[in-house]
């Protein structure tokens, strides 16, 4: 078991002055995103030199947050390795080999692996980590530092619609909107700003879904063969799992992706709607996260296999969830 560290000691080791990787999940949303660029904020404030990367291109439409950064990786020594909103190697994606060296988890989920000496607070999302880090320090920070925490807070809370919202979370809401950033329009992009391909995407994720368990599970796969048929990325792709998770009657939503990079891994992402606990299934396809949001990576010879071998699962869930 990796070392748990205090906030002091997270303090200290942030007022450290190195040459920084920051790692974010594979698929960036705006929690990762933010927690990352946040961070990077506190970082330099303190001398240190920051690179942040990530295995997948980040969405154009989170430009205001990377400021047009590919978040591709650069291969250096670097003094130190912090990975932030990742829970187990596997979100790491193709970085995953960069496990062993991080120095520092700043997580929020409750089935963090624990891969690497960590920081952990079970917030609705870890932007709220690096906020609470902000607020202890007390530093002066750039308007674009609470563009990113609250983009980071938002968009793992639905825009402080799910659950997983406390009176902390909107409190840090608050607060950060205090310092006269347009919440409305970072609202506005992450949830209702779409690129046409997304558009095209999200009528294919239509076309192809199928409801089982009498409609209380919604189970889309995309392949490559489908991806190419219709002229969509991975980019396009990202959020379909959404979607299907609108649909009235719905449980549970299931999106099933295979990789363009490597065609025998399938990326997992699931949604409740409802006390099924998600992370669980996803644990046992060697993934996690949270109780009504979480993924994996399955491998798998054909898009058949990795079906056979994920939504079976789900499907019990589902069904024994109903007979309560």
């Amino acid at each position: 078991m990796n070392k748990q560290l205090t906030l002091k000691e997270l303090l200290d080791i942030i007022k450290e002055g190195k040459d920084t990787l920051i790692l974010c999940h594979k698929n960036p949303d705006p929690d990762t995103l933010g927690s990352a660029f946040s961070l990077k904020h506190i970082l330099e404030y303190y001398g240190s030199s920051v690179h942040i990367a990530c295995c997948d291109k980040p969405s154009q439409k989170f430009s205001f947050i990377t400021e047009g950064s590919s978040l591709e990786f650069i291969e250096k020594a670097y003094e130190r390795i912090i990975a932030v909103d990742v829970a187990s190697p596997i979100q790491l994606g193709d970085l995953s080999r960069l496990a062993d060296k991080v120095d520092l988890i700043i997580d929020h989920h409750t089935m963090n692996t624990r891969f690497a000496p960590y920081y952990e607070d079970f917030g609705a999302s870890c932007a709220e980590i690096i906020f609470s880090i902000y607020k202890e320090l007390n530093i002066d920070l750039p308007k674009h530092f609470f563009e990113c925490v609250y983009a980071g807070m938002s968009g793992d809370t639905g825009g402080f619609r799910y659950s997983n919202v406390t009176t902390r979370s909107m409190e840090y809401g608050a607060q950060v909107i205090a310092f006269g950033i347009d919440h409305a329009e970072i609202n506005r992009i992450i949830f209702e700003s779409k690129t046409m391909g997304e558009i095209k995407a999200q009528k294919l994720t239509f076309e192809k879904m199928e409801l089982l368990c009498g409609g209380a599970l919604a189970v889309v796969m995309l392949t490559n063969e489908i991806k190419e048929q219709n002229g969509i990325c991975d980019e396009d792709i990202s959020d379909i799992v959404n979607s299907i998770r609108s649909i009235e009657g719905v449980l549970v939503a299931v999106s099933i992706k295979q990789g363009t990079k490597d065609s025998q891994k399938y990326s997992i992402s699931s949604r409740a709607n409802c006390d099924i606990d998600v992370s669980k299934v996803c644990a046992m396809l060697g993934g996690g996260g949270h109780a009504r949001a979480s993924g994996a990576m399955v491998v798998a010879e054909s898009p058949k296999i990795a079906y056979e071998k994920c939504v079976p699962l789900f499907e019990k869930a589902v069904n024994e969830f109903k007979v309560r």
